[in-house]
């Protein structure tokens, strides 16, 4: 694209001259052009004359003889420039907003990126510690272990010591209620 927008001017040229060529020789070989003493030119009668079926000079498309005049040509050619330059325009304006979304992108890819060597940190310091924790807790719970075990002897015993106590009692009280009937007497 970059390079046939110098080329359009250069070919509105050459057709430029190619129609004032053109219109030099029809000017020579127009029979209604009369010059006057007084400087005044006849023209031919409405609907007769060199301009009564359009442009002078027409230029063959190449599409079933169809033949375009000079000036269509120029004005579709300027169409064309002028559609040409607005299509440019906007994709100049939607390249500058995707080069400013791709700036935001990067910034917030910055961001994760940082926010996420954090997290890996952070990470690794919980396994540190967690490690550390597992190592400290070790003896402790083995302690826990021996006075669970420990506690849980005391228990029997005490069980036991009450039941021997309760057995005692009973024994005290059956001696009493033996006592009782023979102290009736």
């Amino acid at each position: 694209m970059g390079k046939t927008v110098p080329f359009i001017p250069f070919c509105i040229f050459i057709l430029m001259l190619t129609s004032c060529e053109s219109l030099m020789k029809k000017e020579r070989q127009n029979p209604y052009a009369v010059t006057r003493s007084s400087e005044e030119t006849l023209s031919a009668p409405k609907g007769k004359g060199y301009l009564a079926k359009g442009a002078t000079v027409n230029v063959d498309t190449g599409e079933e003889n169809r033949k375009v005049s000079v000036l269509e040509q120029f004005e579709q050619t300027r169409k064309d420039l002028a559609s040409s330059l607005e299509k440019i325009a906007a994709l100049e304006r939607e390249l500058e907003s995707e080069k400013a979304i791709k700036a935001t992108l990067e910034t917030e890819l910055e961001e994760l990126e940082k926010h996420l060597e954090a997290t890996r940190q952070i990470i690794i310091e919980n396994e540190k510690l967690g490690k550390l924790l597992e190592q400290k807790k070790e003896p402790y719970e083995k302690k826990i272990r021996e006075l669970t075990v420990e506690l849980t002897k005391a228990q029997i015993e005490e069980t036991r010591a009450k039941q021997e106590l309760i057995g005692l009692k009973i024994e005290q009280l059956v001696e009493k209620k033996k006592q009782r009937p023979q102290n009736s007497q």
